[in-house]
């Protein structure tokens, strides 16, 4: 301890002193020491409540609204304009955007596109080798185990699964979300518009 400081907390103690031998027979010294410490621990306490609040509510997962650059009910024309053309284009009206890697061409991953009255779907994200620029919605991305995802987002708002039992599709309404899982862990995942209904297997 500094000299400064001794002398410092020596002056503190004495006027302390000074006002108990001034006041003691006009003061509740009993109340004001129990208001002296009461008084920050409450204050304490609350801070610490409203800061916690405020973490839990940050933390808290928000629907997304956009993915692969696409924002959900999208127009053709607007797709078209972000993405430019497709990759290919299926029967069904679905648009596949494939990536390649820019090394040696080979296809990592593609987006599919999919479409209801002219207005973007769903946008659906299928790896197939190492993608370094893939979207990590929630946090999660493939290979993701199936309690990570739940664990955050809850139980699913719908299931739809493969009829030979292998893979499921687990859809997030509030959150517009859905991972397709296999082996208990994401192989695909990406958005919807809930007012469209949920992803779902063609046999279901």
């Amino acid at each position: 301890m500094s000299l400064g400081t001794g002398i410092f907390l020596s002056a503190l103690v004495l006027s302390l002193v000074i006002i108990y031998s001034v006041t003691r027979d006009r003061w509740n010294w009993r109340r004001v020491a129990l208001w002296g410490t009461l008084g920050p621990l409450v204050v304490l306490l609350i801070v610490s409540g409203i800061g916690y609040a405020v973490f839990r509510w940050q933390d808290q997962p928000m629907p997304i609204e956009s993915f692969f650059g696409i924002a959900l009910r999208s127009s053709e024309q607007d797709v078209m304009f972000m993405k430019g053309e497709p990759t290919k284009k299926e029967q069904d009206g679905t648009w596949t955007y494939e990536i390649k890697d820019s090394s040696d061409g080979r296809s990592i991953a593609a987006y599919q596109v999919g479409f209801r009255d002219h207005k973007v779907r769903y946008i659906f994200y299928a790896p197939s080798g190492y993608d370094p620029n893939k979207e990590y919605p929630f946090g999660f991305s493939d290979g993701t185990r199936l309690g990570l995802v739940n664990g955050k987002l809850g139980e699913p708002s719908d299931k739809s699964e493969k009829p030979d039992g292998s893979a499921r599709f687990y859809s997030y309404r509030d959150y517009n979300a859905f991972f397709g899982f296999s082996k208990g862990v994401v192989e695909v995942y990406g958005i919807y518009d809930p007012a469209t209904g949920p992803l779902k297997f063609s046999s279901d």
